[in-house]
């Protein structure tokens, strides 16, 4: 696979700046088989890419587009030399001069197993199989880069007396030329060992068994000076599974999992995790025949169990052991100076922190109608406990100079989700109809924040990432309207055009006390997606759309209200922003912005004036494609020939319009999605 990006610099013969990037993958299945029993299986697997890449970040190089006003500086001046305004950035510069970056990535996996069936040996049924996994990543980032010196013309004075630019260095190029490398990679290993039985006896009662042993470590191959990094992740446990059901009608099933981490101290690093599942097949009961020709399936099932996880902290580990680092030392003398380094302790250890653990439920129903439709739903609820958090309710008076991390959070989560496929073939027309739709709301119960002063300001009972901020009240229209209203304490002068806000408390002021929970998160609520194909004749036409609901992100920035005052450099605002202001000649109280300004930060608080719904709908995928006749493929020995034509986000219907809504970026300073059009050729030997 080859892609190239949206920067395209100019053609060098120096080196190559080009955005571009290379994936070759390989895979082998072998199964072989040694006896009737006994078979063996040996997988290998393989991916390589290169990335070729600008010397500048391209999220930067993004930003430096977005900020950058066209006419604020040529690219070069007449001279020669580079341009870059004080303060500012010359994309032309970034995009062509600043050398290139070349990422190479390879990923191996391998992977061995034998199974022995015992059937004759011992019992009929049973099973064993033994795998062993090895798996490398590494990738390597080789740096070649330049920096030629950028200046800027004097505004005090522009030109000598014969005409000439006067030009001032930048000071922040260089004629040397930087190289750097930058290696990462790990390898893991896996071995898993199981014992398998099933078999029907009586044709009536259908009985199967599983147990499992298995060892897993993780291995970081470059953890440089972080001592930490240097030790493996190291996993081992067992787990078992049994199940039985009575003529295919009623089904239960029994599993559980003990399971041990290196992250936890000795006596906390093993978990027990069961579960319990039950399914009633009701179209297989004697009184559903009659149903049958149009219900030809309807199950219901239900489940309980409990899950675990290790990682907790983010990338803390032995979390049991105190953390010393060095600390600043003490202060002495009139200055305060810190003349030598200690040893301080940082988070203190928990010998009790183990794993966080989850009660996972879940009832679910698959039915199929007339053996074209086919519907499956299921609604879900999980309690997530023993959450690793800061313990905050400690007070300072203790002594420790950090607060103590401990298994006491809380979560829960509900949701439901479903799908449908629908399938239908009359004569040489063939309709496939498919949809899923998921609903996901969680709460926080318990995260030991001290009371806040006002109800309003916890967290407890609000979702994850809940998003908190003013309420705006829209625009200030007078003077008149600014000194009868609360007092706004965000440091600036406030004059009609700006925004107001709500007093929620009742103080007379606006402060952060007064800022509230508003509008969704930067999660979706709801998921979902749809498509569908039609095939005749060898031709074939398929749509897929994809989209999220109930979701939305406080948008913040200098493209939406001016950051600085260095309009040559990072002052620049999105013209829709221009266009749908509050002016002097439009003074609307109700305009979607307020009044232009440079480092108003009253205007630029988290609110709903700036909390957009980021819900959307995108044509993901379409494809129109022909499979050539097999009398003419068979001629030329070969099985399916198929040409297709493919579009991939092809467009996207949603309200917000300055930037791709799926981009988690509250700027728009980021590298968008691409839309994709190609062809190509399928050939199946």
């Amino acid at each position: 696979m080859k892609e190239n990006g949206i920067f395209q610099p100019r053609k060098t013969s120096n080196y190559d700046p080009s955005v571009n990037f290379d994936r070759i993958n390989f895979r082998s299945n072998v199964d072989i088989r040694l006896s009737r029993s006994t078979e063996v299986n040996l997988n290998l697997s393989n991916q390589y890419e290169t990335k070729n890449r600008l010397g500048v970040n391209l999220g930067d190089m993004y930003d430096i587009v977005l900020y950058t006003t066209p006419v604020a500086t040529p690219t070069q001046f007449s001279n020669g030399a580079y341009a870059q305004p004080q303060g500012g950035q010359n994309p032309y510069y970034s995009l062509n001069t600043t050398g290139f970056s070349k990422d190479f990535w390879n990923n191996a996996q391998s992977l061995i197993g034998i199974t022995q069936d015992f059937s004759e040996l011992i019992t009929p049924g049973l099973k064993a199989n033994v795998k062993f996994s090895w798996d490398a990543k590494n990738s390597s980032t080789l740096d070649k880069r330049k920096a030629p010196t950028t200046y800027y013309v004097d505004k005090t004075k522009p030109r000598d007396s014969e005409g000439n630019l006067i030009l001032k260095d930048n000071g922040n190029g260089s004629d040397y030329l930087a190289l750097a490398d930058y290696h990462s990679g790990e390898r893991a290993t896996n071995f898993e060992s199981s014992l398998m039985y099933d078999q029907l006896f009586g044709n009536k009662h259908r009985v199967g068994g599983l147990f499992l042993f298995s060892m897993r470590e993780r291995t970081n191959n470059f953890p440089e000076r972080d001592y930490i990094a240097a030790f493996p992740y190291r996993n081992t446990g067992i787990a078992s599974r049994l199940t039985y059901s009575y003529q295919d009608r009623y089904f239960i099933e029994g599993n559980f999992g003990y399971n041990g981490s290196e992250n936890f101290a000795p006596k906390k690093r093993f978990g027990f995790f069961p579960s319990l599942a039950m399914g009633y097949v009701i179209s297989n009961e004697a009184f559903f025949k009659s149903l049958l020709p149009v219900v030809n399936f309807l199950k219901i099932r239900g489940s309980i169990g409990r899950i675990g996880s290790d990682k907790i902290g983010g990338s803390r580990r032995f979390a049991y052991n105190s953390e010393m680092k060095l600390d600043g030392g003490y202060s002495f003398g009139i200055g305060g100076k810190n003349y030598l380094q200690g040893i301080a302790t940082g988070y203190p250890g928990n010998p009790l922190v183990a794993w966080e653990s989850a009660l996972k439920r879940n009832i679910g129903l698959e039915l199929s109608i007339f053996n074209k439709l086919t519907i499956q739903a299921d609604y879900f609820a999980e309690k997530r406990d023993g959450i690793y958090i800061l313990q905050e309710s400690v007070p300072s008076i203790v002594g420790i100079n950090v607060k103590p991390y401990v298994n006491i959070g809380q979560m829960q989560n509900k949701g439901a989700e479903g799908s449908l496929e629908f399938n239908h073939r009359q004569g040489e027309v063939g309709i496939q109809v498919r949809g899923n739709l998921t609903y996901n709301r969680n709460k926080k119960l318990f995260d030991d924040k001290p009371i806040p002063r006002w109800a309003y300001q916890s967290e407890i009972g609000q979702r994850w990432g809940q998003q908190r901020g003013l309420i705006a009240l829209g625009l200030f229209e007078s003077e008149e309207e600014i000194a009868h209203s609360p007092i706004q304490r965000y440091g600036d002068v406030i004059r009609p055009g700006d925004v107001k806000y709500r007093d929620i408390n009742g103080d007379g002021e606006i402060t952060e006390e007064d800022k509230v929970a508003i509008g969704d998160t930067d999660m979706p609520q709801w998921n979902y997606g749809f498509g569908a194909s039609v095939s005749w004749k060898g031709f074939d036409l398929s749509a897929f759309f994809h989209g999220v609901g109930q979701i939305s992100r406080i948008i913040a920035g200098g493209p939406l209200y001016g950051q600085t005052g260095n309009i040559w450099g990072y002052g620049q605002i999105y013209s829709d922003v221009a266009d749908h202001r509050w002016s002097a000649d439009n003074p609307n109280p109700n305009a979607t912005n307020p009044r232009l300004s440079f480092n108003i930060a009253n205007n630029s608080q988290a609110s709903t004036l700036w909390q957009r719904d980021m819900s959307f709908i995108r044509l993901k995928n379409l494809e129109l494609g022909y499979t050539l006749p097999k009398q003419l493929t068979e001629k030329w020995k070969m099985s399916i020939v198929r040409i297709y034509a493919q579009g991939v986000n092809v467009f996207t219907f949603s309200k917000f319009k300055l930037w791709d809504p799926e981009l988690e970026t509250v700027s728009g300073s980021s590298y968008p999605q691409m839309r994709v059009f190609n062809v190509g050729l399928s050939v199946t030997l």
